[in-house]
């Protein structure tokens, strides 16, 4: 099904001529801007129909990237030497992006956490700029799998399905680089096509939600929707991912378990911003007391002489 598309593409678009060897240019680069800058323009034109400014967005956007690829190397370096990976032995082996992998769960924390601190500096309406990211990490991240699949990574367990795709030796990883049990012929679940398909769906299905209720659902319900459908698609996903650390012998991963808390934070932020949050019987009273109009004074009667 891809097999000409693999044949056709190298990993390098092209080599800037810079220094000895040059300067390369992969596609997966390419493929991460395109799909930022799509989710941007989207984005930039969405905020200013919520009144707020497109200015602030793209200043604000800047700082979170920077952040946000900062905190998914870190995690990954974090997940990779939790499960024996590595050597990190200088800071440059840490920050390098381009020696090693990254993890945009990991990512998205740190960026959230700037993210919301540039908001409160900025004293911006941090829920309408939550409602325009959300979408636009689902276009650009979707857009960039496609790089995953020029690079021959992000594939899953061997399969018989029509769809499936086959690895050169090279880039595969243990047991699958064993020619004798998984030859070249073998076909391995194509993961990328899995997470991209569902990423760009969700998309589709958040934008086409946002432009129908953009004026009666309460700002952070799309951010809300996003995280739920983020965190869920990419926790199934994790088991078409045989490169993610595993926690201990279980089937379970550490970014499995990050993703399936991100979409309960999603629930959470949805009930909070509705007024569904369960609460104890002494806040009830509360909540239900602070409703009740004062009673009015009694006024003593006059007193008769």
């Amino acid at each position: 099904m891809f097999d000409a598309l693999q044949e056709l593409l190298d990993p390098i678009a092209f080599t800037i001529p810079i220094g000895e060897n040059g300067f390369p240019i992969y596609w997966y680069g390419i493929l991460i801007a395109v799909g930022i800058g799509l989710g941007t323009v989207w984005a930039g034109r969405e905020i200013e129909k919520r009144g707020q400014s497109s200015d602030e967005f793209y200043n604000g956007l800047l700082i979170v990237v920077i952040a946000g690829y900062l905190f998914a190397r870190f995690g990954y370096v974090i997940q990779d030497a939790l499960s024996g990976g590595g050597p990190y032995n200088t800071f440059i082996d840490v920050i390098n992006i381009r020696s090693g992998g990254v993890n945009i769960l990991w990512g998205f924390i740190g960026a959230a956490l700037i993210g919301v601190s540039y908001a409160r500096y900025r004293r911006l309406k941090a829920w309408h700029y939550a409602d325009v990211t959300g979408p636009t990490i689902l276009i650009a991240q979707g857009i960039g799998r496609w790089g995953n699949f020029i690079n021959q990574e992000l594939y899953g367990p061997p399969t018989t399905a029509p769809w499936g795709i086959l690895i050169d030796q090279r880039f595969r990883i243990p047991p699958f680089n064993d020619l004798a049990t998984y030859p070249l012929e073998t076909r391995f679940h194509p993961t990328f096509l899995y997470e991209s398909v569902t990423l760009i769906l969700g998309f589709i299905l958040l934008t086409y939600l946002n432009n129908r209720f953009r004026d009666t659902w309460k700002p952070g319900t799309i951010f809300g929707a996003f995280l739920i459908w983020w965190g869920t698609n990419r926790g199934w996903v994790e088991f078409f991912r045989p490169d993610q650390p595993r926690i201990g012998n279980t089937p379970l991963s550490y970014s499995m378990l990050v993703a399936f808390g991100i979409a309960i934070a999603g629930v959470i932020i949805l009930l909070y911003l509705y007024d569904k949050l369960p609460q104890s019987e002494t806040a009830r009273r509360r909540q239900l007391n602070s409703r009740r109009p004062p009673k009015p004074k009694r006024r003593r009667d006059a007193e008769t002489t």
